[in-house]
């Protein structure tokens, strides 16, 4: 782009000369017009709007100071360089008063007409780039003002702003009508799962997705004109409301509709916890917060909770910490037993002990869980076990537990993992139990005919006489001393075949003092006597 330039002399010569001498053409310059008065001089300048006047100051009809002069008040860009013969210093001071761009005194050297003029070019080139930066810098406001506003949102609802004066100068900036003493309350909508949601699917999706709860938001809230909708994560979205215009009952309406909106079209479950109503644009990041406490209700309410924090009101967290400690012991116990099934019914208690309670938050519920799952992790190590090797990972199921946000799905997993910690104690016990009845049967068929009883075995093995029994039973079905007397009595059964001994011999052999108390037990076992039994077998 070339600067345009009008040459205004009353000399022929000296316009000709002045246009033809000069390589403008190298300075940038292209030369549009030659003027031959100052009359002519100002209506081409009008007319024409070149960049610079070059002009004489002495000319017909008007002289170059005067033109100068209207010109400066009719196109104050335009820049004068100001030729004179005249060495007067009168005409000096008056075209620095006009602030002229460039004096020459004739006759002109062509090396000082070029340096002037280079002069004023750079000035009008630097100017220039700084009015196109200037007009960048716009144009990047403008392309920016709806994240700048979308900002100046995000700042006001987390309570950044508490001066009433720097609001107003912002809404007015943003050119938002907003009323800054009317009362509002916020509504915040959060997505529910959304990992799980979104899991699957690229960033482009997760963009699309937000891109798609706006507009939802933005066309349903339409009909509220001073209703403002914000995204404040990828996950989680307010909407300011104005009380003044909304009554309660609309603003619920509205909640609803946008749900089902995104339920419906999205295919995604969506939750929203509303605040009280504060009286200025100052107060709503405290309607903010409350709406936020509200919404972490969804994790005893639900997918797709709409809840008001009226609704919760503000009773104080009552729990008794003795129960809950409790609790988390027996269900240690029971891991320890290897009884998974009361485990999982014991687990489910705790939790829906505390969902029942609403003042407790969901992250308190989610730190009992996790203080649970540590004391299991624990006694299951310090027993010699590792939780490899039931393919569980403690710090994936804290990260697990927090992720959580509905309560059922906690209790799930809580329940999944400590009921395979339980099954893989119950293996470890049966596999334990199995050597110990094997020892408990070995010292019953090596020696029935002694004076047997389970406590002297229990000190053979050195466990306690109950422990045995319990394990005993719970193994076979059948108690140690049931299992002693079928040795006995099968010993026994064998002993009677042979006729030379007696029935008191046989007694004492295996391990009956009393023959008569022997006979008893005999007769109950078998349905017989031992004189019938040996009939049953005549002699050879």
């Amino acid at each position: 782009m070339k600067w345009k330039m009008i040459i205004a002399d009353d000399e022929f010569n000296v316009r000709q000369g002045l246009q033809e001498v000069v390589d403008w053409g190298e300075m940038g310059i292209e030369v549009i017009a030659l003027a031959a008065n100052g009359q002519e001089a100002y209506e081409m300048c009008i007319a024409y709007q070149p960049d610079i006047l070059l002009t004489d100051i002495r000319m017909p009809m008007l002289d170059g100071l005067e033109v100068a002069a209207r010109l400066k008040e009719a196109t104050p860009l335009m820049r004068i360089i100001i030729i004179s013969g005249i060495q007067d210093f009168n005409y000096v001071k008056t075209a620095l008063k006009l602030e002229a761009d460039g004096y020459l005194l004739k006759p002109i050297k062509l090396e000082e007409l070029a340096e002037t003029v280079s002069q004023v070019v750079a000035s009008m080139e630097a100017e220039r780039s700084k009015k196109l930066q200037l007009e960048r810098l716009e144009l990047n406001l403008k392309e920016s003002m709806p994240v700048l506003k979308e900002k100046f949102m995000v700042d006001l609802l987390t309570g950044l702003f508490k001066n009433g004066a720097e609001i107003r100068r912002k809404l007015d900036f943003f050119q938002m009508v907003l009323e800054e003493e009317a009362s509002w309350k916020v509504a915040l909508f959060q997505m529910d799962e959304y990992a799980k949601a979104v899991e699957l699917y690229s960033e482009k999706y997760r963009n699309l997705l937000g891109f798609s709860v706006r507009n939802i938001m933005d066309d349903i809230l339409s009909k509220v004109k001073t209703a403002v909708a914000v995204s404040l994560k990828e996950d989680e979205y307010a909407v300011l409301f104005p009380c003044s215009r909304l009554e309660e009952e609309s603003i619920m309406e509205l909640c609803q509709e946008i749900v089902h909106a995104i339920n419906t079209y999205l295919k995604i479950s969506i939750s929203v916890g509303i605040g009280n109503r504060v009286g200025s644009l100052t107060d709503v990041h405290i309607s903010c917060q409350e709406a936020r406490s509200a919404v972490e209700y969804k994790f005893f309410t639900g997918k797709n909770s709409i809840v008001d924090i009226r609704d919760i009101g503000e009773a104080r967290m009552e729990l008794d910490l003795n129960a809950v400690y409790d609790g988390q012991m027996k269900v240690i116990q029971l891991m320890k037993l290897g009884d998974a099934g009361t485990v999982r019914l014991k687990v489910a208690e705790i939790l829906q002990d505390l969902s029942s309670n609403r003042s407790i938050p969901a992250g308190y519920v989610q730190s009992i869980c996790v203080e649970m799952v540590t004391l299991a992790s624990k006694a299951y190590l310090e027993l010699g076990e590792q939780l490899e090797s039931a393919e569980l990972s403690l710090p994936d199921m804290i990260n697990g537990i927090y992720r959580q946000d509905h309560v059922h799905g906690l209790a799930d997993m809580m329940q999944d993992f400590l009921e395979r910690l339980t099954s893989h104690m119950a293996q470890r016990h049966s596999n334990k139990n199995a050597g110990t009845i094997r020892k408990i049967k070995d010292i019953i068929t090596s020696r029935y005919m002694e004076n047997l009883s389970v406590s002297l075995i229990s000190e053979e093995i050195f466990l306690s006489p109950n422990y045995i029994s319990l394990i005993f039973k719970k193994e076979t079905g059948e108690s140690i001393t049931e299992f002693m007397t079928k040795v006995r009595i099968e010993a026994a059964k064998q002993l009677l075949q042979d006729r030379d001994l007696k029935v008191l011999d046989i007694s004492e052999m295996v391990g009956y003092e009393n023959a008569t108390y022997f006979s008893t037990v005999f007769k109950k076992y078998t349905g017989l006597h031992p004189q019938k039994y040996r009939s049953l077998y005549p002699p050879e």
